[in-house]
């Protein structure tokens, strides 16, 4: 019954702190380089198709967009962590992966003024923090898995944020415009 036994008792607690700090000072640093950014065509473009696919439900390309990423993401993260000793390295992509975050969500609420800030706060941040602590947990506990499973595990978790995004978007989101 060890194929999916996850125990997470010895949390390397240095490691977390490291992920935490280095999340934050690169949600800061894309918060401040946003301006220089904001010439920048591709980023705005994005922003305004974010908000009007999620507007509109266009399901597909966000959920495309956000799986491919995610699956680029937890597989890097994982065999970082898998196949070698080094997992502090994976900051170096968490730090990649947050200054693009604090980047998009600021020109989300500038760029798309209410709508996007709505767009930000109940799609765009908790489903990039899920997969954030979804990265976090992949570099915790990925010498756990089984080996005939552990190349398998990124894929899912990618296919489950996809879904809870589906979700944020045709069931949270629309209650929301519903109210508003």
């Amino acid at each position: 019954m060890r194929n999916l036994s996850f125990s997470v008792k010895k949390c390397d607690k240095k490691f977390v702190l490291a992920f935490i700090i280095t999340l934050l000072c690169s949600i800061a640093c894309g918060i401040v380089l946003y301006k220089p950014v904001t010439t920048n065509v591709y980023f705005i473009t994005f922003a305004n198709d974010y908000v009007y696919n999620v507007f509109n439900f266009n399901n597909t390309p966000l959920f495309f967009t956000h799986f491919l990423a995610d699956l680029l993401y937890f597989y890097v993260f994982f065999l970082i962590c898998y196949l070698t000793k080094f997992k502090y390295l994976t900051l170096i992509f968490l730090y990649l992966r947050g200054l693009f975050f604090g980047i998009y969500a600021v020109i989300l609420i500038c760029v798309g003024s209410v709508g996007g800030v709505i767009v930000a706060i109940f799609v765009f941040i908790p489903s990039t923090v899920l997969s954030f602590v979804i990265c976090c947990i992949i570099t915790e506990i990925c010498k756990n898995f089984d080996r005939k499973y552990a190349f398998f595990v990124p894929l899912a978790l990618a296919l489950i944020d996809g879904i809870i995004l589906m979700l944020l978007i045709n069931v949270l989101f629309r209650v929301v415009i519903i109210i508003v």
